[in-house]
């Protein structure tokens, strides 16, 4: 039951059951006659008791995961193979196609115009700040506001190139034209604790929460507050940019890319506010401040303007700079500088700090650095400031790692303070001081934790979830980087996958690590070999099946057959790090991606109809 009465008042609790929601339940019931359908066309027959469920997985992978299953659903389209589909299962860069798709109730029926629409968005399209800096302005009113929503509006608005504010719930009573979704993601409290069979976290249109624990809550209470498994309060739910942030956010994790980041994200809000809201330097610094950023995107890469292309180009830059005089031109910052002078006052205590801050992240002088502490400290002096207190006049003496995590502590206290004091703090000072404060604790995917006080039931939930108030959600792709868990979860009986993936490196591991999990929790999998020579070499077509396991069917991305022998050069041409695809190199991606379900149609459908035997 989703609700459970308590005298004559109804209250959501969690559902703490295997099965699966009624909603998932009535849709797939719907949904397998359209599959019966297409598959008796194809002149496979099956009763109605034996119609085999498929799930199609799309695997992590950014903007090359998003684009390649673009050329995988077109060609299913056309082989006419999608509705033999049920599930459509993504993790990482699959679900930003998806939520993509999705936009339209009925896209598996008009997939090449939507497709052709979506190319278009994505090529041609130019990021708006103002729509960026409002979004992040909402979000930034979220208690539970985490780097999720600046990876979001930032890096992952750059790809996608719409702010989707629709919600996941708002399909919950879509008709069932196309197969039906499941995001995941992991709990990174349980993943960090080693626990890669709990931490799984599907979401849904019906129900979001932990596939092997069996703990949901309705989609539309996702973020909201339960204590003792019922709801306390409720906190709306975020939209699909917000959810494409939170899928697509495996770059947050890991050590080798942490301190790359995090100094990425300061550079970006340095330049966000400063050039903005008119806090710079000089000419002359101005000038040595873009010399300093071209030496750093030269020796590390530049993070945002490498992924995104922002400044990426030296001479586009120069023409930019040579137009922001011009009443239509104007750099990526200046663009919307008239925009936000329009609705924000900012004031000027909290935006000195801020400016202080910001200047101490590169400063090496001594003397300036005591000037911009001492500022930090005179706006800061009369509200309760753990910093505002310490007697220390710079930060000499310190490593950079030891001085950008005092910063990032300043951030905290003045964001704490004038949030309090200041009435008429800024949107765009309160967005650029919370960044910087959740970057001393790397917090990303924040929400209350619904299980937090849950009375103690027969099934096992780790202590950790219990006492909890709040947990953290991050990409699935950091544990297993294709949504293998969601699509064997045992109650959804799937007996067919066609798994694409889109992985940088062994084009194997996914498929390889799907069989580990299955084989520690006990859930049927066919047994994985895969020839040493197919490592570097691989084939555009796996079939990984035994008695009472599911099929498996494994396709990766770039093979010996679409790549015509030359894998290496076209995993060089689309790496997991570079900027958006433009026209013609998303186009010839859709191509090649498409090509493995040209050549492979009728071994599909021949798989199929073994299951129907």
């Amino acid at each position: 039951m989703w609700f459970l009465k308590e005298s004559s008042e109804s209250k959501e609790r969690v559902r703490l059951s295997k099965s699966l929601s009624e909603g998932e339940v009535k849709y797939v019931q719907e949904r397998m006659v359209i599959v019966e359908k297409c598959l008796k066309d194809h002149g496979i027959k099956c009763g109605s008791n034996n119609v085999p469920r498929i799930a199609v997985l799309g695997s992590g992978g950014g903007q090359r995961a998003m684009v390649g299953l673009l050329g995988c659903l077109d060609q299913m389209y056309h082989a006419k193979l999608l509705d033999c589909a049920l599930y459509l299962c993504g993790v990482s860069g699959s679900t930003w196609c998806m939520t993509s798709m999705y936009e339209d109730p009925a896209w598996s029926t008009k997939v090449p115009s939507i497709i052709e629409s979506l190319v278009k968005r994505l090529t041609e399209t130019d990021i708006d700040l103002s729509e960026l800096t409002n979004w992040l302005s909402q979000a930034i009113e979220d208690e539970n506001f985490s780097l999720t929503d600046f990876w979001a509006a930032t890096v992952v608005y750059g790809f996608v190139k719409k702010i989707n504010t629709t919600c996941l719930s708002d399909l919950k009573n879509m008709k069932p034209t196309n197969p039906y979704p499941i995001y995941t993601v992991n709990d990174q409290g349980l993943k960090d604790k080693g626990d890669k069979v709990a931490c799984w976290f599907e979401l849904s249109p019906h129900e979001v929460g932990y596939s092997h624990l069996g703990a949901y809550v309705d989609t539309s209470t996702c973020r909201s507050q339960f204590e003792g498994g019922v709801l306390k309060q409720r906190t709306s739910e975020r939209d699909m940019l917000y959810l494409q942030g939170l899928c697509g956010s495996a770059l947050a994790d890991g050590e080798e890319n942490v301190n790359h980041i995090k100094n990425s994200i300061w550079q970006w809000l340095k330049g966000f506010f400063s050039r903005i809201l008119g806090y710079g330097d000089d000419e002359k610094e101005d000038k040595e401040e873009d010399k300093k950023e071209e030496d750093d995107d030269d020796e590390k890469g530049g993070f945002f303007s490498r992924i995104l292309g922002y400044g990426h180009d030296k001479e586009e830059d120069k023409k930019e700079e040579e137009d922001d005089d011009d009443e239509e031109g104007g750099s990526f910052f200046s663009t919307i500088t008239g925009t936000i002078y329009d609705y924000v006052h900012l004031d000027d205590m909290a935006s000195e700090t801020v400016e202080s801050i910001l200047h101490l992240f590169d400063c090496d002088d001594e003397e300036e650095s005591a000037q911009h502490v001492q500022k930090i400290h005179k706006n800061m002096s009369g509200v309760d400031s753990e910093h505002a207190k310490k007697p220390e006049k710079n930060m000499a003496g310190k490593s950079k790692e030891e001085k950008h995590e005092s910063l990032a502590e300043y951030a905290v206290d003045a964001f704490s303070a004038f949030q309090n004091f200041l009435p008429g703090l800024s949107n765009v000072t309160k967005v650029t001081l919370k960044t910087m404060s959740l970057l001393s604790t790397w917090t990303w995917g924040t929400k209350y934790n619904f299980l937090y006080k849950f009375p103690m039931t027969e099934t096992k939930v780790p202590d950790d979830m219990l006492s909890d108030e709040r947990s953290y959600l991050e990409d699935a792709g950091l544990v297993l980087n294709s949504p293998y868990v969601a699509a064997l979860r045992p109650e959804r009986n799937v007996k067919l996958i066609l798994s694409f993936d889109f992985s940088a490196g062994d084009p194997f591991m996914t498929v390889v690590q799907a069989a580990e999990h299955c084989k520690h929790t006990g859930i049927p999998f066919p047994p994985v070999e895969v020839p040493d020579e197919d490592r570097k070499h691989p084939k555009d077509f796996y079939v990984f099946k035994s008695e009472n396991t599911p099929t498996v069917i494994h396709i990766p991305l770039f093979n010996m057959v679409n790549c015509k022998g030359d894998v290496d050069k076209w995993r060089e041409t689309y790496p997991t790090f570079r900027p958006a695809y433009d026209r013609e190199t998303m186009e010839e991606l859709i191509r090649v991606s498409g090509l493995n379900v040209i050549n492979n149609k009728e071994k599909i459908f021949k798989e199929i109809a073994a299951l129907c035997k």
